[in-house]
């Protein structure tokens, strides 16, 4: 059962369904160069934090090209695209649900922190979040410095907060903040990928919808009691 005052969402793959989106969006930056385009099955076998380590493994140049650029050119591909994008089946029944439960709700993200408030609301769902936590550029090389300092802002207790995330780097910031993580393989990284990190793993945002009504049911069930 959960035991938590507090969650923090990853944004890209957890809350938004966009893997598909940036595996297009990343097949046509290496088209332009004369490299084969990828699948969102590669994608997701191949994505991960620092960005540039994942330029690198689909054949991209840094030392000829910039970080900066090659990343503003994949967001203005990216960015066409991005207000199509659904919300991951399961999430907006456990957002409502977390509300209702007075649970504090965050977004940290390693997406620029303009872009993704602009991405919370495109998705409607801006309202359920006390805080939109992003980095102060489009480089994605690690959200660690802004989950601890999300941490500390709003005084999350680090045994009663979880971080709710899609990939390897999720888990590597939830230990550096200090607190739990659930992964679930609905975004940028297979299941496979996911399963080799020592945390807790479910298959998919309905059945973390599950947890929480068993969570929600479990509440309700020991105030009944202590009345």
């Amino acid at each position: 059962m959960l035991r938590s005052d507090a969650i923090i969402w990853d944004f890209n793959g957890t809350i938004l369904d966009d893997a598909d989106l940036a595996a297009s969006a990343i097949g046509e930056i290496l088209a332009r160069r004369g490299l084969p385009r990828i699948s969102t099955e590669t994608h997701r076998n191949s994505f991960g934090f620092p960005i540039a380590e994942y330029y690198r493994k689909l054949g991209l140049d840094l030392e000829k090209e910039g970080l900066s650029d090659i990343s503003d050119e994949f967001h203005e591909v990216y960015l066409r695209g991005v207000e199509q994008c659904s919300l991951n089946e399961g999430i907006q029944q456990a957002l409502e649900c977390l509300r209702e439960m007075g649970v504090r709700q965050f977004v940290l993200s390693a997406a620029e922190q303009e872009m993704v408030e602009a991405w919370v609301i495109s998705a409607g769902v801006q309202d359920f979040f006390e805080a939109v936590y992003g980095l102060s550029d489009r480089l994605a090389v690690t959200k660690v410095d802004r989950g601890k300092e999300l941490m500390d802002t709003f005084g999350l207790s680090d045994g009663r907060t979880l971080l709710i995330g899609d990939t390897d780097h999720d888990a590597e910031v939830a230990e550096y903040i200090g607190c739990d993580v659930i992964l679930v393989p609905a975004g940028h990284q297979t299941r496979s990928r996911l399963q080799r990190v020592d945390c807790k793993f479910l298959d998919s945002f309905v059945d973390f919808f599950q947890l929480v009504r068993e969570w929600d049911k479990g509440k309700e069930e020991a105030g009944t009691s202590a009345g």
